[in-house]
């Protein structure tokens, strides 16, 4: 009996903690709907009335920014997205910044995308249709497989529910290796037993598995569409510079303060019959534990974020071209965090800075080794820039030329390299630029 009573309370636990894990993953809009639901469900807890709180600007961390085209770019961007098929797709796809032919490919595969949100076209077909190579593709293919809602792009039914699973539930190797084995047959007859023998697992971890698996959605879209909703990109985070210093804040504005209902807590502390005492004492846990994995959302954002800049200083003064080589693994061991806890923050969160909006993911990069050091995508860019800038129009350095150029500087990369760098930055060829 004892036995028993602790192992309930291993999983309780487990069921907590993936709670915690699945609110860090969430973006702040994604977060102020889930505290809603959590208030529908839950009567102990009690937030503001939704019109009235969005008014109220003590939630709201104010950034004052000049209008600008670029401004007015995104807006049309939003729109133009969502008037087409699959709109919400494509809009993910501009925050990417593709080089025009992984554009071309990866609007080709969304629009192949089947009702159920796979893309099952032959990869070698695919690049022929198009006449470019099968690289592209599947380098288009695997940014489509980032997209939301997750699963979307897979090749069938195992990959789809292998791709969820691995953002959603990372640490979950029984539920990876029973869709990786392919026991969907079994586990959708509910033969657990045979599953645990050929897995050589206990029949309990295979019904946690199953738990685990039904949360996962086996076909992404809905009526043969992503499901339609107005996807705006607000700043989960803000940066704000000083004349000496910078501050980072938490944009709190689709996030409701969680308050807990006096009535409630009245009963809790002077009594009443023993089932509703019981009643309100799980209600006020889960209320608890609901604001604690909040507190912690927000601490864990600010903390990655602030050890991000403190790599990445330059770019506070001289922007983009400023970045430095920084991988996931370096700000988690840092933090004393593991890796997929930071990629989970990470998840669909931006920040606002003075040069922009970026994905936090767009400060990591691996880095080229040079002479002097490891140097980052963004500054080996900028470098190109600045040797095409001061080029003679009348003979414009081509692609093997500026490989030598580079090697110059303690630069080695391919002239491949150098023509994906210089389409990401819309500069066209040698023979192109040549006046």
């Amino acid at each position: 009996m004892e036995l028993k009573t602790e192992v309930q309370q291993k999983i309780a636990l487990s069921v907590h903690m993936q709670q915690c894990l699945e609110i860090l993953a969430m973006d702040h809009a994604q977060l102020g709907e889930f505290i809603a639901d959590q208030a529908m469900e839950n009567p102990i807890i009690e937030i503001a009335d939704r019109t009235m709180w969005l008014n109220d600007h003590s939630h709201v961390v104010s950034v004052e920014k000049d209008w600008s085209a670029e401004d007015d770019e995104m807006i049309e961007r939003e729109i133009v997205a969502n008037e087409r098929p699959n709109g919400d797709l494509y809009f993910q796809l501009s925050v990417y910044h593709l080089s025009p032919e992984v554009q071309r490919a990866a609007e080709y595969i969304v629009e192949s995308l089947d009702e159920r949100g796979y893309f099952t076209d032959n990869l070698q077909e695919t690049a022929k249709a198009l006449k470019i190579n099968i690289r592209t593709v599947r380098e288009a293919l695997k940014i489509i497989k980032q997209l939301e809602p997750k699963g979307v792009g897979a090749s069938g039914l195992q990959e789809c529910l292998l791709l969820q699973l691995k953002e959603y539930y990372p640490q979950e190797t029984v539920a990876e290796e029973l869709i990786q084995k392919n026991y969907l047959t079994e586990f959708a007859q509910g033969r657990y037993e045979s599953i645990a023998k050929k897995m050589r697992e206990d029949v309990s971890r295979i019904r946690q598995a199953a738990e685990i698996i039904r949360r996962l959605d086996p076909k992404p879209f809905e009526n043969g569409t992503p499901a339609v909703r107005t996807r705006y990109l607000t700043a989960d985070l803000v940066l704000v510079n000083y004349e000496n210093h910078y501050d980072i804040l938490l944009n709190q504005e689709y996030v409701p303060e969680i308050h807990l209902n006096q009535t409630y807590l009245d009963l809790l502390k002077h009594g009443t019959d023993e089932n509703t005492r019981q009643y309100i004492q799980e209600k006020y846990e889960k209320a608890q534990w609901l604001r604690s994995c909040i507190r912690r959302r927000g601490e864990t954002l600010l903390r990655i974020a602030e050890r991000i800049f403190q790599y990445q200083q330059a770019f506070l003064i001289e922007g983009p071209p400023s970045l430095r080589p920084l991988t996931l693994k370096q700000v988690a061991d840092d933090l004393e965090l593991h890796v997929s806890t930071v990629s989970r923050a990470l998840k669909g969160k931006y920040i606002q800075t003075k040069w922009g909006i970026y994905a936090l993911k767009y400060f990591f990069s691996s880095g080229v080794q040079t002479e002097e050091g490891s140097i980052s995508p963004a500054q080996i860019r900028a470098v190109i820039g600045r040797i095409i800038q001061k080029e003679d129009r009348n003979h414009p350095l081509s692609d093997k030329k500026i490989e030598m150029l580079l090697k110059e500087h303690g630069i080695s990369i391919s002239r491949r390299t150098i023509a994906s760098y210089r389409e990401q930055m819309n500069i066209p060829s040698s023979t192109a630029r040549k006046l």
